[in-house]
């Protein structure tokens, strides 16, 4: 099976914390791997690193074979804090997002309709997003991280202020997704999230990995 992700002994100071030390996973194509382990366990910082975010201090990390940067429109990220514009409406900063990554507006928009409806509020398009409750924001960020339509995803703990139907519409998504061949990496601490969604998992604790391996 074929790799898109390689982490290889990445090793992540804060001034004299050691936040990630020497952790290395793979991540299959075509899966979703989760990242698990408590809050403060160094994931956000595992996957600032793999996004290039953050360099690591030592290791490497490596994507299609190639460094993080060469392949960096192939990502989406979906970072732990949320980066909506606050007084602007939602169809038009999503179709600036995807004009980051040259998708075009028309396309953009269509895409835009055809996820809002998907999550059940077609009605939000025209919305500032401080308009919008934090669990409906978390959906409008998810769609700004895939309209460029990338290869690889990778999410910071993405259910978090998230409802049980929210929940299960972003799960339904998730698994659409692999099953087109993407890849999807995401992080969490709930133990039952993780093994309800994921073909692998990868286990930090204390910055270490303790374990990885399919589920």
């Amino acid at each position: 099976m074929s790799h898109v992700l390689s982490v290889l002994d990445v090793v992540k100071h804060y001034g004299k914390v050691k936040a990630v030390d020497g952790v290395s996973f793979e991540v299959a194509r075509g899966r979703i791997t989760g990242l698990l382990g408590r809050n403060g366990a160094g994931k956000t910082t595992t996957l600032r690193m793999i996004t290039g975010v953050l360099l690591p201090d030592r290791g490497r990390v490596e994507l299609f074979g190639a460094g993080v940067a060469e392949a960096r429109d192939r990502l989406g990220y979906l970072p732990e804090e949320r980066g909506l514009y606050p007084r602007m409406k939602v169809m038009d900063q999503l179709v600036f997002f995807a004009g980051l990554y040259g998708v075009p507006r028309k396309k953009a928009e269509q895409e835009v309709r055809t996820w809002l409806a998907r999550f059940r509020v077609p009605e939000y398009a025209d919305r500032r997003a401080e308009q919008l409750s934090k669990g409906n924001q978390q959906k409008i960020q998810f769609i700004a991280a895939i309209l460029h339509d990338p290869d690889v995803l990778i999410m910071d703990e993405p259910f978090t202020g998230l409802d049980p139907v929210n929940v299960a519409l972003l799960k339904a998504a998730f698994l659409e997704m692999r099953d087109r061949g993407k890849t999807l990496i995401f992080s969490t601490h709930q133990m039952d999230m993780a093994e309800e969604l994921c073909d692998a998992l990868a286990i930090i604790d204390a910055g270490r990995l303790v374990a990885s391996g399919p589920t």
